[in-house]
């Protein structure tokens, strides 16, 4: 069965994250937070949000259907050992996360390679330490728009 545009976006997504350069030397992983262990960190979790398909959107004509995904992308370090193997909390050490993938998915023309029209950081970045947990996040929120063809969800429109 041939994967959805969403499917392949997502897909894309971690990809992305997971390339040369990337501060998530644990990995790349798919709506894990809650899983992630001190093995898997530093890493990326990435959790596809809500989608809104309008077909009078934008990108919507008789033939397609104009989608809008939300997706939540978390950097996590272990907040116990830090920059230098020093104990700290400082959320300075979540900055590489964020500069990384604001570059990875809205750099160089925003389309994760012509799968989605765009890729837009919607500015909501917010420092988090789940209680009972030695890791330090911070969670990015990037909404993808495509064009899926009426009536199939694997061919972009």
């Amino acid at each position: 069965m041939s994967k959805s545009v969403r499917e392949l976006a997502l897909l894309a997504i971690v990809a992305a994250l997971g390339a040369d350069g990337t501060p998530a030397t644990g990995g790349v992983f798919r709506s894990r937070l809650e899983q992630v262990g001190p093995d898997d960190l530093p890493c990326y979790d990435v959790t596809p949000g809500d989608q809104k398909t309008d077909e009078n959107g934008e990108l919507a004509d008789r033939f397609s259907v104009h989608n809008e995904l939300t997706v939540t992308v978390r950097g996590i370090v272990d907040a116990a050992v830090q920059e230098g193997g020093q104990a700290s909390l400082d959320d300075s050490a979540l900055d590489p996360f964020y500069v990384f993938a604001v570059q990875a998915l809205t750099g160089d023309g925003a389309n994760l390679g012509g799968i989605v029209e765009s890729v837009e950081e919607r500015g909501n970045v917010a420092v988090f330490q789940p209680a009972g947990r030695d890791v330090l996040g911070i969670e990015m929120t990037f909404v993808l728009q495509f064009a899926t063809k009426r009536g199939d969800a694997t061919t972009r429109g």
